[in-house]
C-alpha cells in the first residue's frame, strides 16, 4: 500500500500528519514545495462560529477547536493566538468626537462593532503551521513521510471496472531533468486547492465535474511598524478588524491582522484573474497591494511609515457548488480528494486533514503495515478520534458522491499503464 498526496498545501500536509499518527507514511508531491501558495500567504484568521448558517459550520467548529489542540502540542511555534474581533466603518480625517475604535487607528469612526471574543476568534500564521505539521509528520515516521519536488502530469489507472489508481506521473522540478516518472500509488489524494480543474481532469470520465473547480484571487500586504512610530504612536494590539473604508474617491473592505511578531497582515481587493499553471506563476498587481498600504496608512499613524515586509496575491480554491469536497471519489478506486475550502482553508485545513486520514487509515486497515516507530497508545489514540470523527454524520455533507449524477459533470481522459486484459 502507497499513499501520495498531490499538493503539499494546509490540507495535503495536515493529512500527512494525521496518517503519519496512524503509523500511516505517504508521500506529499508539489511543483513548488510546502505551503507555496494560499498557505504560506493567507492570513490565517480564525472564526468558531462564523458559518453557522451554511454547511461549512461543522467543519469550522470542529476545526477551532483542532487549532486550540495543535497549538498545545506545538508551543508557540505557529503565531497562534486568542484575539478580538471588531467591524469598524473608517474615514480619514480627525477622529473630534466620532466613535472611539482601538488606539491605534485615528480617523472618523462611524460605526464599531464587536465581532468576535477570544472564545470564538483566534489567529495562526499559516505558513509556519503547514511547515511545523510537515516537520511533525516526518519525526514521527522518522523521515518515512517524504517531500517530492515534481510536477504531477497525469494518473495511472488499470483497466478493472471501476478502474484502480496504480501510479502518479511527474516531471522533476528540482533538477534540469524533463523525463517523466511513475511514482507508484494504491491510494491518492488530490489536495490541489485552486489547481483542481486540473488534478480532476486526470480522472476518468464523469468522476467528477471536471473543469468547474477554481480559484479567486486576493491580494495581501505584510508589514511592520517603523521603530519611530512603535516608540512613539499607540502600540498595535491584538485585534482583528473587518474594516469598511469610506476615503476620497475610494472605498473598500481590507481585512487588519495583527500578528504576534510585531507585523499587520492586510487583505482584500481580490479579482478575477484566471488561476496560472502553479504557484510560482501566481503574480502580484502591486497596484493593489498599495491601495492596502495607502488604505491603512491613511486611518493609522502608527502605520503610516510602516516597513513592507512582503506583498503577494494567492487564489482562495473554489467548488462547483460553493462546498468543500472531501473524501473519495466515486466511479474510480484508490482516489481521495480535498479541496473547496475557499476564504476558510486554514481554519479548516487540520480537521479536513485529520477527516481525511481517518477515512483513508479505515479503508486501508487489513492491508497495510502500519510504522512500528510511532508509539502503539498514539495510533490508537488517533483511531479511536478517526472512528468519532466518521461517526458525525455531519460530514456527509462534503461527500463527492454529491456530484454522482449531477449535471455539473464533464468527461475527462485518463492514461493507463496496463494493457486491457
Amino acid at each position: 500500500m502507497t499513499i501520495v498526496i498531490i499538493g503539499a498545501g494546509i490540507m495535503g500536509v495536515s493529512t500527512a500528519y494525521f496518517l503519519a499518527k496512524h503509523g500511516i507514511p505517504c508521500t506529499l508531491v508539489d511543483a513548488c514545495g510546502i505551503a507555496a501558495a494560499a498557505s504560506g500567504r493567507a492570513g490565517g484568521f480564525l472564526a468558531r462560529d462564523w458559518c453557522s448558517h451554511y454547511e461549512m459550520d461543522i467543519l469550522a467548529r470542529f476545526g477551532f477547536d483542532l487549532h486550540m489542540e495543535l497549538a498545545k502540542q506545538f508551543g508557540g511555534t505557529c503565531g497562534y493566538r486568542r484575539v478580538d474581533t471588531y467591524s469598524i466603518e473608517v474615514t480619514p480625517g480627525d477622529p473630534g468626537k466620532s466613535i472611539k475604535g482601538p488606539q491605534w487607528i485615528q480617523a472618523k469612526v462611524s460605526h464599531y462593532s464587536k465581532m468576535g471574543s477570544p472564545d470564538t476568534t483566534a489567529q495562526v500564521h499559516p505558513q509556519l503551521l503547514t511547515n511545523e505539521l510537515f516537520k511533525e509528520a516526518q519525526l514521527l515516521t522518522q523521515n518515512a513521510t517524504q517531500l517530492k519536488l515534481a510536477r504531477v502530469v497525469g494518473l495511472e489507472f488499470d483497466h478493472k471496472d471501476p478502474p484502480r489508481v496504480t501510479g502518479v506521473t511527474v516531471v522533476p522540478t528540482h533538477t534540469t531533468e524533463t523525463v517523466e516518472e511513475v511514482l507508484p500509488a494504491t491510494c491518492v489524494l488530490l489536495a490541489t486547492g485552486p489547481w483542481s480543474n486540473t488534478s480532476t481532469s486526470w480522472l476518468p470520465a464523469r468522476c467528477l465535474p471536471s473543469r468547474r473547480f477554481g480559484g479567486h484571487r486576493a491580494h495581501g500586504v505584510v508589514v511592520r511598524p517603523c521603530a519611530e512610530a512603535a516608540a512613539s504612536k499607540p502600540t498595535v494590539d491584538a485585534t482583528c478588524l473587518f474594516m469598511d473604508y469610506r476615503g476620497p474617491g475610494r472605498t473598500c473592505s481590507p481585512e487588519v491582522y495583527p500578528r504576534p511578531d510585531g507585523t499587520v497582515y492586510m487583505c482584500g481587493l481580490s479579482d478575477s484573474e484566471p488561476v496560472p499553471a502553479s504557484a510560482h506563476e501566481v503574480v502580484v498587481d502591486s497596484w493593489r497591494c498599495d491601495r492596502l498600504r495607502e488604505v491603512i496608512a491613511s486611518v493609522s499613524p502608527t502605520l503610516s511609515q510602516a516597513e513592507l515586509v512582503s506583498e503577494h496575491a494567492c487564489y482562495l480554491p473554489l467548488s462547483p457548488d460553493g462546498v468543500p469536497v472531501i473524501g473519495p471519489v466515486v466511479g474510480v478506486d484508490g482516489i481521495w480528494i480535498g479541496t473547496g475550502h475557499s476564504c476558510w482553508g486554514i481554519l479548516t485545513g487540520p480537521i479536513t486533514g485529520r477527516l481525511l486520514a481517518s477515512m483513508i487509515a479505515s479503508s486501508v486497515q487489513d492491508s497495510i503495515a502500519k510504522l512500528t516507530c510511532v508509539p502503539e497508545d498514539l495510533k490508537k489514540k488517533e483511531w479511536e478520534e478517526a472512528q468519532r470523527l466518521l461517526n458525525n454524520r455531519g460530514f456527509d455533507l462534503f461527500h463527492p458522491k454529491r456530484f454522482a449524477h449531477s449535471s455539473l459533470l464533464e468527461g475527462a481522459t485518463y492514461r493507463t499503464n496496463k494493457k486491457p486484459d
